[in-house]
């Protein structure tokens, strides 16, 4: 059985030479891993064990072995330790990543090296560090093992670093900055939460929502690892320019209608009101040259204009409040460009109401038309619907309930037209301002987590966009060690961008045009995208 020996070093490891140091994972012989294979990560190198010890008194990282560099002389080493390897770089060649095995001790054994598949991998410190996308894509990641061991080495070199006057003051700082914000923006965000129930229908409530829980997580990443990271300042960025683009809306807006009043500014829906009460009339005589059921057609227009009414005097009864509500949605408006479109979004839901009032009606009529002309259609193929078992079964019908049957499938029929033109006109209204709100929804998404700083880094090609590790074949010996050398692999930009959207958000779903499209055609409600 030939097992694995694989062996971890820095790229710039031939620079110096002695006691090599850093975490062992021994050979496991279990069912994932029947070979067995010995793990060495070498961090680096000191002068001697003594040193080690002294830098690591805690025993975090454990004597490896030595290596002698380019030096011909054997010296004696305390060779107890049950696993101990000894490296040289080759005196006959030039290259600096010639590296030669002298000899291998394993459980207190030493190996014949022609028995294990050894394998020397060298490893840049810096792109493994500092890399936020690179995550394991399959199990018994050995990078991201190596990983692991890199990060606990840098925090144990962190906690050793004495610092200057000037770092700690820098630290204590960005420490006191972050706290002072966190405290208020988490009351506010549990303010949110805690009257969710409330709010969660409007638009804006949603994205206030949104927005401090983001921003909690943002601050409560950087005090987590002391640091800007790649999503952190990514999310940091695009709030900033939310909120600069949001400030020249707002005075634009402002420049625009300095010579308007609020009133005529509030009561524009007024106008639409007068807009759809035309469309009904329309609707009301001969729409396009179509002969509609008269009574039909006048009762379903007297009741939808009734419900025009009724949606008029509500807002003359609000008039009051209107310039007092408008002035707070231009104070919210300034929290930037996103807030902004939460508010349109509000605006046009609140506009179309009394549109989605008469669409909801229309939608129900044509429903219950469209249901009731199918169960009488099975009546005519000796046929009926069974609820219990979810399936049309045969049936025999007599010649009073075929008649009576046959008396409503033609009354049904001849009123479908009428109740169809109205479904069909609402309807398209419907899907006009679902398209419009659901543009909103996502344009407001994608300007919330604005790509452009993860953009520049993964333009330039820098160490944090490093997706994936790669391996180069340097040489491969019959006698000795397989050498190879990582190099890294940059993500593709799709990866990159979804990896740094902030943890508080989530992509949305495609649009399913299918559904949309079966929706409209058998009478069912159409929701927001």
């Amino acid at each position: 059985m030939t097992k694995s020996l694989l062996i971890f070093v820095p790229a710039d490891f031939h620079l110096e030479a002695g006691c090599m140091y850093g975490e062992l994972v021994p050979s496991t012989d279990d069912v994932d891993n029947p070979d067995g294979e010995y793990k060495f990560f070498v961090l680096g190198v000191r002068d001697n064990v003594q040193q080690l010890k002294k830098e690591y008194p805690r025993g975090d990282v454990v004597p490896l072995g030595y290596y002698y560099g380019r030096e011909k002389r054997r010296e004696y080493w305390d060779k107890k330790l049950p696993c101990w390897i000894e490296m040289f770089l080759s005196p006959h060649s030039s290259n600096n990543y010639d590296y030669c095995l002298r000899s291998v001790i394993l459980n207190n054994q030493k190996i014949d090296l022609n028995n294990y598949h050894s394998k020397i991998i060298l490893y840049d410190r810096d792109y493994l560090l500092k890399t936020e996308l690179y995550t394991e894509k399959y199990p018994a990641d050995q990078f991201l093992e190596l990983r692991n061991v890199l990060t606990r080495d840098e925090s144990r070199k962190k906690s050793q670093k004495q610092y200057t006057w000037f770092g700690w003051i820098r630290a204590y700082l960005f420490s006191l900055i972050v706290l002072s914000l966190l405290h208020p923006v988490s009351w506010i965000a549990g303010i949110l939460k805690a009257l969710s129930p409330g709010i969660r229908f409007s638009f804006l409530g949603l994205h206030l929502i949104k927005w401090f829980e983001s921003a909690e997580w943002m601050l409560r990443t950087l005090i987590k690892n002391k640091r800007f990271t790649l999503k952190t300042t990514n999310y940091l960025i695009a709030m900033t320019i939310d909120a600069v683009l949001g400030y020249l809306s707002i005075k634009f807006i402002l420049h625009i209608v300095e010579d308007s009043s609020f009133y005529e500014i509030i009561y524009f829906e007024r106008n639409v009101v007068d807009y759809v009460r035309n469309l009904i009339g329309w609707l009301m005589g001969s729409p396009a040259g179509l002969k509609l059921n008269r009574p039909l057609n006048n009762i379903l227009g007297e009741f939808f204009l009734y419900h025009l009414h009724l949606w008029l005097s509500f807002l003359l009864a609000v008039n009051p409040v209107m310039e007092f509500g408008f002035a707070i949605l231009l104070f919210f408006g300034k929290l930037g460009i996103t807030c902004q479109m939460a508010i349109i979004a509000d605006l046009l839901t609140l506009v179309s109401f009394h549109t989605y009032c008469i669409y909801v009606y229309a939608q129900r009529l044509f429903a219950l038309q469209l249901q009731g002309l199918i169960a009488l259609f099975r009546l005519f193929l000796g046929k009926k619907k069974n609820p219990l078992r979810n399936r049309v079964d045969s049936c025999e019908y007599e010649t009073d309930q075929l008649f009576i049957g046959t008396s409503l499938f033609t009354i049904l029929l001849f009123l479908m037209p009428t109740i169809w033109v109205y479904y069909f006109v609402f309807s398209t209204l419907r899907v006009i301002m679902v398209g419009l709100g659901g543009f909103l929804t996502r344009l407001k998404f994608y300007l919330q987590i604005m790509p452009i700083y993860v953009y520049f880094k993964w333009l330039f090609c820098t160490k944090e966009t490093t997706g994936s590790i790669g391996i180069q074949l340097l040489k491969r010996q019959v006698k000795g060690p397989t050498i190879l050398k990582t190099k890294p692999v940059m993500a593709s930009w799709s990866i990159t961008w979804k990896k740094s959207i902030p943890d508080t958000f989530s992509l949305h779903p495609p649009i399913e045009w299918n559904r949309i499209i079966s929706d409209l055609i058998w009478g069912k409600l159409l929701y927001p995208l």
